[in-house]
């Protein structure tokens, strides 16, 4: 079977590539707001060191320090798995498509892996050692308060900055307290702010970034998850990025075209956060 290399890439297989790679990139959250790490050359496993904890105590002068601790290590070994999607466009297929073939298999192969990458790290916000909320739970500004004030206020302080994953029906709550004037104090200019750009992506409340993202999938009575974290809580671990590949079968008369990833979604610091578990129901006007 011949095998098409990116020099022989036709203009409508490179839209292919373009379009998978730009939707891939741009339609996931947890890609950009996680540690990133890469496997190097021969590398299939990333070993993830947690140090634990020394206490410090007072001194006095000409005395010498004799009590030595004990600084522990333990730590999780990583590694990466595979995966991806592939489509076929015949010919015949592609001359009766009016829209450009490959670039409507490239949006629907980025969507699909970018969707796979981002809901295999969104699922890790369960994980965390402490989870606020509970189901059938209503979320509100409050909620978000109470959460980064935690992460301030634990022993071992929540390395900075922190950055908030909420699901869209989540962040509606938030717009709704904004609607309700005199409600929690919120001064007039941020509710404009926040009831005039909506979804703009990336509000910001108590210094946190607001991300919103609809990969986040409600269970079957309607309670998601989102988070509040340090980048350190989580890493995405890379053996190598989404890859965008075309093949032409003859006896298929067709391409075979695909996306194929490796990498790993895993916690890194499970009390780098706070979990946020409540009522994801579809608002009512």
């Amino acid at each position: 079977m011949a095998v098409t290399t990116a020099a022989d890439l036709t203009n409508g297989q490179i839209a292919f590539v373009g379009q998978a790679r730009y939707t891939a990139e741009h339609r996931t959250v947890c890609t950009q707001l996680f540690d990133k790490k890469e496997l190097g050359a021969g590398e299939k496993s990333l070993y993830i060191p947690k140090f634990g904890t020394i206490i410090a105590s007072a001194l006095t002068d000409g005395v010498d320090m004799t009590e030595a601790q004990q600084l522990t290590i333990t730590g999780t070994t990583q590694t990466t798995n595979e995966a991806g999607c592939k489509i076929i466009i015949t010919k015949k297929l592609r001359n009766q498509l009016k829209e450009d073939a490959y670039k409507a298999a490239g949006k629907v192969g980025g969507n699909a892996i970018g969707k796979k990458i981002d809901q295999d790290g969104l699922s890790l916000f369960s994980g965390l050692n402490t989870v606020k909320g509970a189901a059938n739970s209503t979320f509100s500004i409050d909620q978000l308060r109470a959460a980064i004030s935690d992460c301030y206020a634990q022993a071992e302080p929540v390395p900075l900055p922190l950055q908030a994953v909420l699901h869209p029906y989540h962040y509606d709550d938030i717009i709704n307290d904004m609607a309700t004037p005199g409600t929690n104090n919120i001064p007039p200019d941020m509710q404009k702010d926040f009831l005039q750009y909506y979804f703009r992506g990336s509000e910001k409340l108590w210094n946190t970034p607001i991300y919103v993202t609809g990969n986040i999938t409600a269970d079957t009575a309607d309670d998601a998850y989102g988070a509040v974290f340090s980048k350190l809580a989580f890493i995405y671990l890379v053996g190598w990025e989404p890859e965008e590949w075309v093949e032409y079968d003859k006896s298929l008369r067709g391409w075979e075209i695909g996306v194929v990833a490796d990498y790993a979604m895993v916690e890194e610091d499970g009390t780098y956060g706070r979990g946020l578990l409540y009522d994801a129901s579809s608002p009512t006007a």
